[in-house]
């Protein structure tokens, strides 16, 4: 064995260029390569099998240590993602609110402890922040390589002690069912748990492992060592079968990224594919076709030599980027401008950064320089966090006040009230609310039915709650009946269910029936009526949708409910707090228009066909329509954005803020406190 580590191939550098540009085109052009996100299981494997071929190497050597592993790792993951953290946090100092800046302390934080896969799992939901709007999202997949990197060495050691005489096969026994046990565990709750099932490291580990197994074959048949297995001269067809593997690799990871999309059940079965894919072209061997000939060409192994700096910068200049337009789609030419700057920086990172600390002199010494500045950078992170964003480095600026347009933000949707009982049934919430007498009010629907329940909880607190209220709701779940939909909502699908099963056990009197019902139009969307299933993105399918609520409505009537229906909530971009403040490259300007309101006339005229549909499916089942538009807009002709003292009505472009709702949602008040029957 002629060393302790694998010799160098140039074509896994090329390789590392295809999966990072892979990323790379998704985040900026997600029409184009829908699936692009691929690239990141590619990383996987090459990491997976890099450094175990290298541990084990060491190992079969009796070269290995800990303490040299985890500083070997220091010193190559640490100076990069310093910069890059260091970076984000001080431009996010100048151009985010306070508590855009607290979330983006608290990503750090995660980040720099290498968890920041752990955080986003537990954030993730329908009400989370948009991807764009976290600079530091990218780091999830760090955090899953480096939770591997914590308990794989000490594994691979475990294993080792058991004695040289028959270990590869305790080994790649051992990996092997690893390994099928994560894919497994992935493939089970890919459609009832996608959050889980990307960020998880239980779910990510077989990928990584995958690369593991790979090293051990080649260790045995010692191909990393520069020797050639047989099977790569093999004929077949005329052809050699390591240039027909490393074809075929290179064909399953295309064929993944443009093929995939981000609405599909991932990692699961599917990411089979471009692990396959990966996994083929590194044993093929650096003289099969496509390796010598594509990845080991000069520009595909510069840039697979900076791909890790460059993967570090690309997310964090888009998602500024993003910030800056106010969430609007970034145009080809920006996106093109802003991958050249990432290539830029990823270079200098790389050749003044991180090669001087990878490489450089008195290796110890480094790696605790550069654990002491992660130490005190993780430190920076959770003062910022813990700081709220640190609010008071804006001035007061005239006629709009930062501190509430930040605290209209931090109110948060789809939260329950102190006085909720609360239960899950899956994704449906059910929630009991009040102990007054008589036949209790059952609220369904989605998140903007959801929003009154502070009013609900305002007139409990004054004692003027005369009814026991429920609520069953989902955030995207429309309350209508033969509602079918996929993937991450595919609960919704159970709101009508779960309404049954309750009324069946409780004396409902009054159903109030409520959404966002622009927002069911989708393609993904389709809807059950007389046996056929049209999308909710067509004229049939829009018809079924409202009959199938006229239906319901009369269903709930001839049972003996009163039934109310709420018509379309009260929207615009105007409202929403994120829009209040201009941004540029500096800091914040004041957008003028957010004093000046939407005309009322406006806010009727949108919502006039959808109104319309409303109002004639609830008269054909006698059901008394709500509107929500003078509670939100008073009498005048202009609807304000703002009420009290400066304080904006709305958390985002559509839903109300909670004290709002306590204070200023009357339509519901006769019915809660018995004055209206029911």
């Amino acid at each position: 064995m002629a060393g302790t580590d694998i010799a160098y191939r140039r074509d896994i550098d090329g390789l590392r260029a295809l999966a990072v540009g892979a990323v790379i085109l998704y985040h900026g052009f997600p029409g184009a390569v829908r699936g692009g996100f691929v690239g990141v299981d590619v990383f996987f494997v090459i990491s997976g099998f890099l450094i175990s071929a290298n541990i084990l190497r060491r190992m079969e050597a009796g070269r290995f240590g800990f303490v040299d592993f985890y500083r070997r790792r220091v010193r190559r993951i640490f100076p990069a993602l310093l910069v890059v953290l260091a970076a984000c946090l001080a431009y996010g100092f100048v151009i985010l609110l306070p508590g855009e800046l607290a979330l983006l302390g608290r990503d750090a934080l995660g980040g720099a402890g290498f968890v920041a896969n752990l955080l986003l799992w537990h954030e993730a939901g329908y009400f989370d922040r948009a991807a764009t709007q976290k600079p530091l999202l990218h780091l999830w997949s760090l955090g899953v390589e480096e939770q591997f990197y914590i308990v794989w060495p000490l594994a691979l050691w475990l294993l080792y002690r058991r004695g040289r005489e028959g270990r590869q096969r305790l080994l790649l026994g051992g990996m092997v069912l690893g390994g099928l046990a994560s894919l497994g565990f992935s493939a089970a709750i890919a459609r009832a748990a996608p959050t889980e099932d990307f960020y998880s490291p239980l779910t990510r580990l077989w990928e990584l492992d995958a690369g593991a197994i790979l090293a051990v074959l080649s260790l045995r048949a010692d191909g990393v060592a520069g020797a050639m297995p047989a099977w790569r001269e093999r004929r077949i067809g005329g052809l050699r079968a390591a240039d027909l593997v490393s074809a075929a690799g290179l064909g399953s990871i295309l064929l993944a990224a443009l093929a995939f999309g981000r609405h599909m059940a991932f990692p699961g079965w599917l990411a089979a594919l471009p692990v396959a894919g990966a996994l083929a072209l590194i044993a093929a061997g650096p003289a099969a076709l496509v390796n010598r000939r594509l990845l080991a060409r000069r520009p595909a192994v510069f840039v697979g030599l900076i791909s890790y700096p460059l993967y570090l910068w690309h997310w964090p200049l888009l998602s500024f980027a993003s910030i800056l337009s106010q969430g609007r789609p970034l145009k080809p030419l920006p996106v093109l401008g802003l991958i050249l700057l990432a290539l830029l920086l990823a270079w200098a990172t790389w050749r003044f950064v991180e090669r001087p600390f990878r490489f450089g002199p008195r290796p110890s010494r480094s790696a605790l320089q550069l654990a002491g500045l992660m130490a005190a950078l993780a430190l920076a992170g959770t003062a910022v966090w813990r700081g709220g964003g640190f609010p008071g480095r804006f001035p007061p600026l005239p006629a709009l006040n930062v501190a509430n347009i930040n605290a209209a933000i931090g109110d948060g949707v789809f939260r329950p009230t102190p006085g909720m009982r609360v239960r899950r049934d899956h994704g449906i919430v059910v929630a009991r609310i009040g102990h007054g007498g008589g036949r209790a009010v059952l609220f369904i629907g989605d998140s903007v039915l959801f929003q009154y329940g502070p009013r609900v909880q305002a007139l409990l607190d004054q004692g003027r709650l005369a009814r026991t209220v429920y609520f069953v709701a989902g955030p995207s779940c429309a309350p209508v009946e033969g509602m079918r939909r996929r993937g991450s909502f595919a609960f919704c699908n159970r709101l009508g269910a779960v309404a049954r099963a309750l009324m069946a056990r409780q004396r409902i009197g009054a159903v109030v029936i409520g959404a966002s019902w622009s927002g069911y139009a989708g393609a993904d969307m389709r809807v059950l009526r007389h046996g056929r299933r049209p999308r909710l993105d067509t004229p049939a399918g829009q018809a079924a949708f409202y009959a199938n609520l006229g239906d319901e409505m009369r269903r709930l009537a001839a049972q003996g409910h009163r039934v109310y229906l709420v018509l379309m909530p009260v929207a615009d971009t105007l409202f929403d707090p994120h829009h209040m403040m201009s941004r540029s490259l500096t800091g914040f300007h004041l957008d003028p228009r957010a004093l000046r309101g939407v005309p009322v006339a406006a806010l009727r005229a949108a919502r006039a066909p959808i109104d319309a549909r409303l109002r004639a499916a609830a008269a054909t089942a006698g059901a008394r329509v709500l509107d929500p538009l003078g509670d939100v807009c008073g009498t005048g002709p202009v609807c304000a954005a703002f009420y009290g003292d400066g304080q904006p009505k709305f958390v985002d472009g559509l839903h109300l803020r909670p004290g709002f709702v306590a204070a200023r949602i009357h339509l519901l008040d006769r019915l809660l406190t018995g004055t209206a029957g029911g």
